[in-house]
């Protein structure tokens, strides 16, 4: 009789302790994947608030550029109101390059680093500190490129399938000169252009 109370006895404490382990993995593997995924989130409105900052920044410049060329603004802007929206985007980005280096992937900033570098040479042409109608050329096309490395570079951190963006190919003419050698690098690498 004894013995078979505690086969009962040892058989719910047994159960009950079985019981209690498979609750608390299912519940730490719920924990997780919930976590997993807020960061995903965090990390989605994090590139995506930089990249979009970042692109406002260079459709700026570009604006600025063409007024130093003596563009009208199609918006009424002056080149001095410019100057001001250039300087508040940049704290912006400023602000925003710090939460990718805080959450981005290696690569991500790695890539984030060169984007950045492009941006200033980007305002330096807005600021009209570089002039040249073939370096600009240059400038905004590893521009495109480095916007789209990035965003690739957030695709695979974040598991988006697909990860990759088809780049166009340029086909105008340009002549590199003495400044922004590794843009230079790489543009020799481009197919001649096509008459």
């Amino acid at each position: 009789m004894w013995s078979q109370l505690l086969g009962t006895l040892g058989g719910v404490v047994i159960g009950g302790g079985l019981t209690f382990l498979a609750s608390y993995v299912n519940e730490r593997s719920k924990w997780n994947r919930s976590q997993a995924a807020r960061w995903d989130e965090r990390r989605l409105q994090v590139y995506s608030e930089y990249l979009i900052v970042t692109r406002a920044m260079h459709t700026l410049a570009a604006r600025l550029v063409r007024m130093r060329a003596g563009e009208a603004d199609l918006h009424g802007m002056s080149l001095q109101e410019g100057v001001v929206q250039l300087g508040e985007l940049e704290r912006e980005r400023i602000q925003r390059w710090q939460e990718v280096q805080l959450l981005g992937s290696p690569k991500a900033v790695t890539i984030g680093d060169e984007l950045n570098r492009c941006t200033w040479t980007l305002e330096w042409f807005a600021y009209g500190e570089l002039a040249g109608d073939t370096d600009w050329l240059l400038i905004v096309r590893e521009a495109y490129r480095l916007r789209k490395d990035f965003s690739v570079a957030a695709r695979e951190d974040l598991g988006v399938a697909g990860v990759s963006i088809v780049v166009p190919e340029w086909r105008d003419a340009w002549t590199p000169r003495d400044h922004m050698t590794a843009v230079r690098t790489r543009a020799q690498l481009l197919p001649p252009a096509q008459p």
